[in-house]
């Protein structure tokens, strides 16, 4: 899902979007599957320190909710690490 719209610049929008990632981490709800995809649906608004952060954030939280909140998680770490990897392969 791309959300970067017209008035709302990628300063904005990473903010708020990093703020529900850390509203959602742990949550037991569709919370965290909903904010996942739009993090990976906009990549192009996170830097390597924010891919970083999601990796270390999640890795230290002690309860990441249901076992399928756990996969959704799962499923950001990963692609946090592509993120990583891609920028590594760019430079």
């Amino acid at each position: 899902m791309r959300c970067l719209k017209e008035g709302m610049n990628r300063s904005d929008l990473r903010l708020v979007m990093i703020c529900a990632f850390r509203y959602s981490l742990g949550r037991r709800s569709y919370m965290p599957s909903s904010i996942v995809d739009l993090i990976i649906g906009n990549p192009e608004v996170f830097n390597n320190n924010d891919w970083d952060r999601f990796i270390e954030e999640i890795g230290d939280e002690d309860n990441l909710g249901n076992s399928c909140d756990v996969q959704t998680w799962n499923k950001l770490i990963e692609f946090s690490k592509k993120q990583l990897k891609k920028e590594v392969q760019n430079e």
